[in-house]
């Protein structure tokens, strides 16, 4: 599974355990629909701003770790 087939399952699977649906996401995080949906998904590109809202709004944490 790629990054952001991962990245998107985890924000799906958040947005469902809180029992929100997309739309309500969508505003809180102040994004577009489209973007989330895509996302979810695992297409499209995010922006590392619109990224770090969802993650603000759902209660996740993000690491990333590069390997060499």
């Amino acid at each position: 599974m790629d990054l952001k087939s991962k990245i998107g399952l985890k924000i799906k699977q958040r947005r469902k355990e809180l029992r929100l649906e997309q739309v309500d996401l969508c505003e809180m995080a102040e994004i577009g629909s489209t973007t989330l949906s895509k996302l979810e998904q695992g297409r499209g590109n995010i922006t590392l701003n619109s990224l770090e809202k969802l993650i603000n709004v759902l209660g996740l944490e993000c690491s990333l770790e590069l390997k060499g």
